[in-house]
């Protein structure tokens, strides 16, 4: 039998036969990953991130309508492309100087819009300039008009004891791995439940923008 896929940079080209093919012991084919995961959505250049990469304070969210989240991605109706979200992380910088405790999750819902003028331009992953993105984005800003998120994924815990001057972090950057998509009219918030004294994070989301 003949495998054939397709070849060819930058668009499809001609059927190309895998004349020595391995197969295992059970019929299945045998086959190794070249590059990374996500490298061949990277190069396409349809891979974004945005990011607070300079450490600050967080305002408590936990889904609210209106609220002010670490970071926000709204997909506009109409945009033509669903956002897959591919990775979140948040990391703790300042450690908080009073006792208390955090979770981070990352919150996503349905919203006709969002109506805060102040945005900032998602990061293309493949030419690290901000072009390119089909949707909006938000960093530690209120989301003037936007709806209650329906829904949430934990993504870590912070445990601040100074008392005991102990701190428990859980881990704190998920691979969605394509799990979640984020269709036109929706929007995904990463945000901490509480805003701990002194505290300050660090944090990203990372999506494909797929054509629906």
């Amino acid at each position: 039998m003949i495998t054939q896929n397709i070849v060819g940079q930058p668009s499809p080209g001609a059927p190309n036969a895998l004349l020595n093919s391995r197969s295992g012991q059970l019929g299945d084919a045998i086959v190794s990953q070249l590059h990374g995961t996500y490298y061949e959505t990277n190069y396409r250049g349809n891979a974004f991130m945005l990011s607070v990469s300079t450490a600050a304070a967080v305002t408590a969210y936990t889904g609210g309508a209106g609220g002010t989240p670490m970071l926000t991605i709204f997909n506009p109706l109409g945009s033509g492309k669903n956002a897959v979200i591919t990775k979140v992380a948040v990391g703790n910088v300042v450690a908080a100087s009073a006792a208390g405790t955090a979770a981070f999750g990352l919150y996503f819902g349905t919203t006709a819009t969002i109506t805060q003028a102040t945005t900032t331009t998602p990061w293309n992953m493949a030419t690290q300039l901000q072009s390119g993105s089909v949707v909006t984005g938000f960093r530690n800003i209120v989301i003037s008009g936007s709806s209650a998120a329906n829904n949430v994924i934990p993504i870590g815990s912070y445990y601040w004891a100074t008392a005991a001057g102990a701190a428990s972090v859980s881990p704190s950057i998920v691979e969605f791995d394509g799990s979640l998509i984020i269709p036109p009219g929706s929007f995904a918030a990463l945000g901490g439940s509480a805003a701990l004294t002194s505290a300050t994070w660090i944090g990203s989301l990372q999506w494909e923008e797929v054509p629906v």
